[in-house]
């Protein structure tokens, strides 16, 4: 976004420059930005050339250059007509007066919202012909438009594709089914495979075109796995398999530790967390992320089974860093993938976010989406109704506000991160929360509120399973577009209803994650029903004393009885365990049974169905099972709360001065300083006001693209410095800080425009 100019002149016009400056809408008559000039030839085959890769010619090819060069560009003409700017203009959530939102174009023209099932699109294909436009229901009985049928997809017939026979599906890129055809006929794959011709058939088949894959991966998936779940690319290696297995099983009971001792004393049993980089491999993980680094194989879905066996099978063996490049690169999409890769390969991640020139080699969409901060919630569902699946990149405005762009961007995903939290909406367990809050807050992070069967079916069940419907869609959009949203999940919310992710099942140990204070109590309780085991399998006791005895049991001066307890949820007395549970009182026979319910309805069959929606939601936008590939942990860090690096040799190396100011300049060494002394609050704030987010990226401020940037702020007779307050522009993480006659001062004016400036997009 270019800096707009500074319309300040003094204190007396300081609130008018609070607000945060982001790009300014584009008038009607601005002429469009030139194109950029054609790529050269020698330019395109470096760009398709891996950095360490050496080039590969045959004196045959010679005479196919220029060919070859030909369909290049024609290939390039046809782009460049597809990309002739689309509809830049914003599509308007209207919120009508009882709380409904409608989307409409610019022209007026209403959007409907999406019928059916909601498939997802496929998440991986190349096309780049979904521009996140609704398709309207095939069942609909209005008649089609002249426009309307010339873009759909005809019913009757479709194109199908064959080499040597075999049907090539109609996602595959050519490269994979020639890569697939020479692996099935046992040939050695080598460089002969560009040198020889490959002759693909086509044929016009009656009946409509077959359903595209919905998994940018299933390879793996497809090769299956034997009982003992070992993969069928490693099957053959017996010793392997087994050192893998084992591997998992130890990883396991590593990460669940507080499962395994939760009816131990730990003066019995004494066992350390061993941590997580104990168990990566350095040799696979040089190999993998070897095979990630070249683009043809990614975006061809070529990648060896091995490899994505272990990634998604055993990914303890992988640092975080190369799983979660192995998730963008298998699981984002095709155009996602090639630009992540150019953007690496040219090294212009300062022009990442804001880049609008036409990659060569896939090309993203941007769906522009103007919304009311009113009612920003309603907002966000009907846009994640709308768009949420679509492979556009989402873009967000608001109304009566100027900016657009990166900065307005992330703040949407913040702030609706922050909706979703709010109390009133009764999604979440309430532990730590204070009644008078507005958002549900607590250590222990964000854990679906329980929900009896008889509540699921009311119009209120409905309402929370669609809002986690919709919050998984939420974070998949996130995930998919490198947006950083603040949700702060506990991890247990990761492991539910899914056998794969941890072979412990969930237990005493589950709970005091959850709710430490249910936990205790129920361990406390626990300690009843272990005193009767140990009376009934006590040979020494007559069946008449042991009967005496379990009925006298008493631990701390209480008996069991005493405590008043029925087949209720602990906290939610409208959930009953069993039918008429509010009327059948915990007693010494039937303890076992109760502490089981209680713990099932805490982390089983009471959240199930919220997760389910969750997931659901998750895997319209790309399949929930890539996720695999993290730990509960990792998750966490990945959607919300982390431990972020503030200190100050760390803002020196990651923080760049310019425009009147270097790194020696006295009012930057100032800010840097404050930045180190800021505590949790003031940090999020901080970077709430200067980045739009209130948090970092995984890797912190070195993450930060652009890079975070202090610029001076001139000032203008007869006011001075001290007068101006800081001001910023988020799309370019650009700081505009007045050069301060002191420190005590530039602290004073940045806390109250970080206070005072949150909330809109202005200019500055």
């Amino acid at each position: 976004a270019p800096a707009t100019p500074d319309q300040s002149a003094g204190p007396s016009r300081d609130k008018a420059v609070l607000r945060r400056s982001a790009r300014r809408h584009g008038a009607a008559n601005t002429p469009p930005p030139p194109r950029p000039p054609p790529v050269d030839d020698d330019e395109m085959q470096d760009t398709l050339e891996c950095a360490d890769e050496k080039q590969l010619t045959d004196d045959d090819d010679a005479g196919e250059s220029s060919a070859l060069d030909a369909i290049v560009g024609e290939l390039e003409e046809d782009v460049e007509e597809e990309s002739t700017p689309d509809d830049t203009s914003a599509v308007n959530m209207e919120v009508a007066t009882g709380g409904h939102v409608t989307a409409r174009k610019e022209d007026g023209t209403r959007i409907a919202t999406p019928t059916g099932s909601g498939a997802p699109s496929r998440a991986g294909g190349p096309s780049a012909g979904n521009h996140g436009t609704p398709t309207p229901s095939a069942s609909s009985s209005r008649p089609m438009s002249y426009a309307s049928a010339l873009q759909a997809v005809p019913q009757d017939w479709h194109i199908e594709f064959s080499l040597d026979d075999k049907l090539i599906p109609n996602e595959t890129t050519i490269y994979r089914a020639v890569h697939t055809s020479a692996s099935n006929s046992d040939e050695h794959v080598s460089r002969s495979i560009w040198s020889t011709v490959h002759p693909i058939k086509f044929k016009r088949v009656p009946g409509p075109p077959p359903v595209e894959s919905l998994s940018f991966t299933s390879n793996a998936e497809a090769d299956g796995e034997d009982e003992h779940g070992i993969p069928a690319s490693l099957a053959k290696h017996p010793t392997t398999s087994s050192i893998l297995r084992l591997l998992n099983i130890l990883h396991d009971l590593n990460s669940n530790i507080e499962d395994v001792l939760v009816e131990h004393k730990t003066s019995i049993i004494g066992l350390n967390v061993e941590p997580l980089s104990q168990f990566v491999n350095t040799k696979l993980t040089a190999k993998l992320n070897r095979q990630l680094e070249e683009p043809l194989i990614v975006a061809s879905n070529c990648l060896p089974s091995w490899s994505e066996d272990l990634a998604r099978l055993y990914p303890f063996l992988f640092p975080f860093e190369t799983r979660h490049l192995f998730l963008q690169s298998t699981s984002f999409g095709y155009a996602r993938s090639m630009a992540r890769w150019q953007n690496t390969q040219s090294g212009e991640d300062s022009r990442r976010d804001r880049n609008n020139d036409r990659p060569f080699l896939g090309r993203l969409q941007r769906q522009k989406v103007r919304i009311s901060r009113q009612k920003i919630l309603e907002s966000a569902l009907k846009v994640m109704e709308l768009y949420g699946a679509s492979q556009s990149i989402l873009e967000v405005e608001y109304f009566e506000e100027v900016g657009t762009g990166l900065g307005p961007t992330l703040e949407f995903y913040s702030t609706v991160s922050k909706e979703f939290s709010k109390r009133k909406l009764k999604l979440w367990r309430e532990m730590d929360s204070n009644g008078s809050d507005e958002f549900v807050s607590g250590a222990t992070g964000l854990f679906p509120r329980p929900q009896s069967d008889e509540e699921a079916g009311t119009p209120n069940g409905e309402r929370i399973l669609h809002l986690f419907k919709m919050l998984g869609k939420f974070v998949a959009r996130s995930m998919i577009d490198s947006r950083i949203i603040d949700l702060h999940f506990n991890p247990i919310f990761f492991r539910i209803g899914d056998a794969t992710l941890s072979g412990v099942k969930p237990s005493l140990g589950a709970v005091k994650i959850v709710d430490p204070g249910l936990a205790r109590s129920l361990k406390a309780i626990k300690r009843f029903a272990l005193a009767k085991k140990e009376i009934d399998e006590d040979p020494t006791r007559t069946p008449a004393q042991k009967v005496t005895d379990t009925e006298n049991i008493v631990i701390d001066g209480v008996k069991l009885e005493d405590l008043c307890l029925d087949f209720t949820l602990p906290g939610y007395p409208s959930i009953e365990l069993e039918d008429n549970g509010s009327q059948k009182r915990v007693t010494i026979d039937n303890v076992d049974t109760y502490l089981e319910k209680v713990v099932d309805m805490t982390l089983g069959s009471g959240v199930r169905r919220q997760v389910d929606a969750f997931r659901t939601g998750f895997s319209q936008v790309f399949p929930y099972s890539a996720l695999s590939a993290f730990t509960p942990d990792e998750l966490v860090t990945l959607f919300g709360r982390v431990d972020e690096d503030w200190s100050l040799e760390t803002l020196l190396d990651s923080i760049k001065a310019d425009h009147g100011y270097n790194m020696d300049s006295k009012s930057v060494k100032n800010l840097l300083h404050t930045m180190s002394e800021f505590d949790a609050t003031q940090r999020r704030d901080f970077l709430q006001f200067t980045t739009g987010s209130p948090k970092l990226p995984i890797g912190g401020f070195k993450s930060l693209t652009p890079m975070f940037t202090v610029v001076c702020k001139p000032s203008e007779h007869p006011y001075t410095s001290d007068d101006y307050l800081p001001s910023v522009m988020t799309c370019v993480n650009y700081l505009k800080l007045p050069d301060y006659s002191s420190i005590d001062t530039m602290k004073k004016q940045l806390f109250t425009a970080v206070k005072e400036g949150q909330g809109a997009f202005h200019l500055s």
